[in-house]
């Protein structure tokens, strides 16, 4: 093989080598990597919004004195029509279910239970410890067959009145003002404040445990708290300012009272907290007391932060606050945290926290699946609009597995049978993890980072390189294809000997036929 043939040889090879190896590997190299996310089902999840979900509640119904074999079945028609009334945002629905002894034992409260009493009267009782409502008949309802659906009524519109209210039409997405944003985990801050510097001390760990650990063992399945306690001297939250008036709300404390400090020594992990902060005025400033507080103290319920419990006078040197006075204080807060945690709209107690709780669980969870699902459409409206963002395969994994994880949660809430305890717990927990995957994913990190790389950056910093080494391989190997062999002149020079022999016989042998005829 000549030189000329090797070298075109070898520039074939290097254009070859750039084309098919270099540009794809510079192209694999330099372009955003974006994972295939189910941009399909998730925008038909979010244009359904909760469509699939039919959250089916099962309900016993019990009766002692007659035997009513088709009651169940009779008050289930009562109230599919009841519900068939109303727009509902997510369907619900009851199912009736005739009362098993084998399925339940004495400390059972996993299921809702009617009971049926025969009395003079006709009415209704709802537990306040228990998931039981009873329902009182006379002999008159039973022959007029009015039992059924005053049965019904009594579950839909009073037991089950949360979910008759909150899952009708525009109402499930209202937030209420008052009530912080619910989080699985809240940390709670107790602080006492005192405008003076005289040394201070309560008994709140002995009024805690014994006031406050029942009603964390009780919301246990809903929330879970943290609690730490502190004493700050010289801070009375300039209450003093407010000394001129005579009747104060809360919405007077938001103008003058400072919270910033509370809010600054506290450090913890948790996503929300609530706060209770008992405060004492100063002997120098209010040596006679607050004057809008008009017994020993006064509560002020804060939206979305706490509550404020005012004491009229200032503390004296070296006090002690002891558990009867800390009590009724505990008391107060362990009636108002209801209110901030939103089980409850206003300031009336509770007529069964038991049922309450069951049904915020329910509520809670269907506003978590619709959460973790505007989370995930907005993640790809976000990646449909910056095409330069990277979608790592970490925020796949996180996608997937909360779609899969919201499919287990609509299997439990759509089975009729699956109705206790235990499952509504389970599927709030799980909806609280499905919510932090959707947030995992539409806040990682190493998804921004391209963004700040735009694609005529690229080309100010790649161009200066692959400029000049595209420009070199491709000239040189057109070139090399320009350039001659040397082997091929002397062959068709060593051609062109033996025709010039030839010519030059040829013009001999005609000059001398020529001299011969002029002889």
């Amino acid at each position: 093989m000549s030189t000329t043939n090797l070298r075109k040889l070898v520039g074939l090879c290097f254009v070859v080598l750039y084309c098919a190896l270099g540009i794809p590997l510079w192209y694999k190299l330099t372009t955003t990597y974006r994972a295939p996310l189910p941009i399909d089902y998730i925008k038909a999840l979010h244009e359904n919004k909760l469509n699939d979900i039919h959250v089916v509640v099962p309900v016993y119904i019990k009766s002692d004195t007659y035997r009513f074999p088709d009651i169940h079945q009779a008050v289930q028609m009562q109230v599919n029509s009841l519900l068939d009334s109303q727009n509902q945002t997510v369907p619900w629905s009851l199912q009736l279910l005739p009362y098993e002894e084998d399925r339940f034992t004495q400390s059972d409260d996993q299921y809702h239970v009617v009971n049926l009493v025969l009395d003079e009267f006709v009415g209704f009782s709802i537990a306040y410890d228990a998931k039981e409502t009873t329902v009182f008949f006379d002999d008159e309802s039973v022959i007029t067959n009015d039992l059924p659906f005053f049965i019904a009524q009594t579950l839909v519109e009073h037991t089950f009145e949360l979910e008759w209210n909150e899952l009708s039409e525009g109402k499930m997405s209202v937030h209420d003002s008052m009530a912080v944003s619910y989080r699985p985990n809240i940390h709670l801050s107790i602080s006492l404040l005192t405008g003076d510097g005289y040394p201070v001390a309560w008994e709140i760990d002995s009024t805690l445990r014994e006031y406050f650990t029942p009603l964390r063992k009780f919301l246990s399945p809903l929330v879970n708290f943290t609690v730490d306690t502190g004493i700050l001297y010289y801070n009375d939250l300039n209450l003093h300012t407010l000394n001129d008036k005579s009747n104060v709300t809360w919405k007077d404390l938001s103008h003058a009272v400072d919270l910033s400090e509370l809010l600054s020594m506290n450090y913890f992990s948790e996503a929300g907290s609530l706060n209770l902060a008992i405060v004492f005025p100063s002997e120098q400033t209010c040596s006679d007391g607050l004057n809008f507080i008009e017994d020993s103290w006064s509560s002020f319920l804060i939206p979305q932060w706490g509550m404020l419990a005012i004491n009229k006078y200032p503390l004296k040197p070296r006090s002690l606050l002891k558990e009867n006075y800390l009590t009724p204080i505990m008391y107060q807060f362990a009636t108002d945290i209801f209110q901030l945690l939103g089980l409850k709209k206003d300031s009336q107690d509770l007529s069964s926290p038991s049922i309450s709780i069951d049904s915020f669980k329910r509520l809670k969870t269907l506003q978590n699946i619709h959460k973790a699902q505007e989370t995930l459409w907005s993640l790809v409206k976000l990646t449909r609009s910056f095409q330069t963002m990277s979608i790592p395969k970490e925020v796949l994994s996180n996608v997937t597995e909360a779609l899969n994880l919201r499919l287990q949660i609509v299997e439990i809430l759509n089975d009729p049978l699956k109705g206790g305890d235990l499952l509504w717990n389970n599927a709030l927990i799980l909806s609280n993890e499905l919510v932090e995957l959707s947030e995992t994913a539409f806040f990682h990190g190493d998804m921004v980072q391209q963004n700040f790389f735009p694609q005529e950056h690229k080309l100010a910093v790649y161009l200066p390189l692959l400029g000049p080494t595209t420009v070199v391989t491709f000239l040189g190997f057109l070139r090399i294809i320009k350039e001659e062999n040397p082997g091929s002149k002397k062959k068709v020079s060593e051609k062109s000997e033996p025709t010039k022999k030839a010519v030059e016989e040829t013009n001999e042998e005609e000059e001398e036929n020529t001299t011969i005829t002029s002889d």
